[in-house]
């Protein structure tokens, strides 16, 4: 029986129900073997794994905005290669490796499942930090997109999840200002779980990853099927 406690299901996307890190690999090594005629090595992929994940969490702070991160990550990653790109370059790069994400979509190997078996229950709805085109192209591909009631970007809201005013997106879907009817489900304690509290609706950590990341919230889970015996 599902949990009643809860009406809507509010999931972050990458690296929760989609495989962000795969997804990365991908269009970055495509990307750079086209562009500049790199093959990057696990290390160098590495590399730009923890440039980007430092420019979001300043994305999240609101110490740059998403413009300056599209060109600070790929600036900062091609110093550390040795390679001089210009302004105009690095933006031609980013703009080839945004394209190149936006059509590759890697499930997470339980998320189709887990989303069937709740959807009907609750509604769901995606809350993701992204570009909108990206995320909405990405979307558009996965198998199990039919389960979503809607999906806010932050793109189209104005402002990135951890801030309070993301719930105005969730809001004008659902129509409902009660943060006790919602769960925030998501693999990151700075923007989903954090998001969550700002909100004070309760919080569902899909803790997959041995990552660094330290916290707590209302629930913890370190597999999507988990998920089930608390909601379904």
């Amino acid at each position: 029986m599902e949990n009643a406690r809860y009406r809507y299901l509010l999931l972050d996307l990458d690296d929760t129900l989609l495989d962000w890190h795969e997804t990365e690999r991908r269009a970055l090594t495509e990307t750079m073997r086209e562009c500049v005629g790199r093959t990057l090595t696990d290390a160098e992929v590495g590399c730009y794994n923890r440039i980007n994940a430092v420019c979001w969490k300043m994305l999240e702070r609101r110490e740059i905005d998403k413009e300056q991160l599209k060109a600070k990550r790929f600036h900062d990653f091609l110093s550390e290669l040795g390679i001089a790109a210009d302004g105009e370059r690095v933006r031609e790069i980013n703009r080839d490796y945004m394209d190149r994400m936006s059509r590759i979509v890697v499930e997470m190997p339980e998320a189709a499942a887990v989303c069937r078996a709740l959807a009907g229950k609750y509604q769901l709805i995606i809350i993701t930090n992204g570009t909108d085109w990206v995320q909405r192209s990405r979307l558009s591909g996965v198998s199990f997109a039919d389960c979503f009631a809607g999906v806010v970007i932050s793109d189209e809201v104005g402002c990135n999840k951890p801030a309070a005013g993301f719930f105005e997106g969730v809001k004008a879907i659902t129509g409902d200002a009660d943060p006790a009817h919602y769960l925030v489900i998501g693999d990151s304690q700075s923007s989903d779980i954090a998001f969550g509290r700002a909100i004070g609706a309760d919080t569902l950590w899909v803790h997959l990853r041995d990552d660094g990341q330290t916290g707590d919230a209302t629930y913890t889970v370190r597999t999507l099927s988990e998920v089930l015996s608390i909601l379904a």
